[in-house]
C-alpha cells in the first residue's frame, strides 16, 4: 500500500472554498432563471365562460326522466 505524501493531499480550506463557490453559482443560476422567468409572458388564466361543459358540471346521480 502506497502512502500519499502530505503535499499531495487536497487542502481542507480549498475544498471548502470550492463548495461555497459551487453553491453560490447554483443559487445564482436559479435566481437568474427565476428573474428571467418572471418577465416572460406565459399567458394569463382564462375566466370560465357561462356555458361551461365537461365533467365538472356533470351530476354523479342520473336523472330519471
Amino acid at each position: 500500500m502506497k502512502k500519499i505524501p502530505k503535499d499531495d493531499e487536497p487542502k481542507v480550506w480549498l475544498t471548502v472554498i470550492k463548495l461555497v463557490v459551487g453553491l453560490a453559482v447554483m443559487v445564482g443560476g436559479v435566481g437568474l432563471a427565476l428573474w428571467y422567468a418572471k418577465d416572460m409572458d406565459n399567458g394569463s388564466a382564462q375566466t370560465p365562460s357561462s356555458d361551461s361543459w365537461g365533467i365538472s358540471k356533470d351530476s354523479p346521480v342520473r336523472m330519471k326522466r
